[in-house]
């Protein structure tokens, strides 16, 4: 287990302390010539993340039903939750296997945890463990140009199990909610949700004049 905990993120250098205002984000997959629109006729959607001073990109999601604030980090083999933070996320290291994580400040205690549930916008993270080890150094920078507390990082295993593409420019986290890898899907999924509800309402209407007619005659 200490291997598999190894170098759970790498150092960063810091590029300020001001927090960064969030810009805003639109997930356009209804827009066709879009990256946004070509991942969507793949199975993926879209999660707004919120980019700061380091260069780092935060993802909103809930861990056991609790709001949670995650660092994207691609370097990191295992997502980690801030081990201070167990309890509130109602979690127990009591039973689970231990190791070692290597990060920035050195290296420190880690321990695996199940957890029941994880999940980022509409999408259910497939997860059933994380990592608890102190992310001190971590969240004591991060917090507060983040403006709140962060709870942990979202790493390698869930952006793999999710076929996660980042788009840093526009800070967008693409990932596919099923179980399966990128394919077609069916353009409807893609469209907006005005238009396809138009388009359903005309079917509808249609068919009921086609009714209406075939009674008066």
């Amino acid at each position: 287990m200490r291997a598999a905990l190894t170098s759970l993120f790498v150092p960063f250098a810091l590029a300020g302390c001001e927090q960064v205002s969030p810009q805003p984000v639109d997930y356009q997959p209804e827009l066709a010539g879009t990256v946004d629109h070509a991942l969507c006729l793949l199975g993926y959607t879209g999660l707004p993340m919120r980019e700061v001073a380091t260069g780092h990109q935060l993802v909103e999601a809930t861990l056991n039903g609790r709001p949670a604030t995650f660092v994207v980090d691609t370097g990191a083999n295992v997502s980690v939750v801030h081990a201070p933070l167990a309890e509130q996320f109602g979690l127990s290291g009591e039973g689970g296997r231990t190791g070692g994580a290597i990060g920035i400040g050195g290296g420190g205690a880690a321990r695996q945890v199940r957890i029941e549930s994880l999940s980022t916008g509409d999408i259910v993270l497939r997860q059933q463990r994380m990592v608890l080890t102190d992310l001190s150094q971590l969240t004591a920078i991060l917090g507060p140009m983040s403006g709140g507390t962060i709870s942990g990082i979202i790493g390698q295993d869930i952006l793999s199990e999710h076929r996660a593409v980042i788009d840093v420019s526009r800070s967008m986290l693409h990932l596919i909610p099923e179980d399966r890898d990128p394919a077609p899907v069916p353009e409807e999924r893609c469209q907006a949700r005005d238009e396809s509800e138009e388009a359903n309402q005309t079917a509808a209407t249609n068919r009921s004049d086609g009714g209406t007619d075939e009674e008066d005659r």
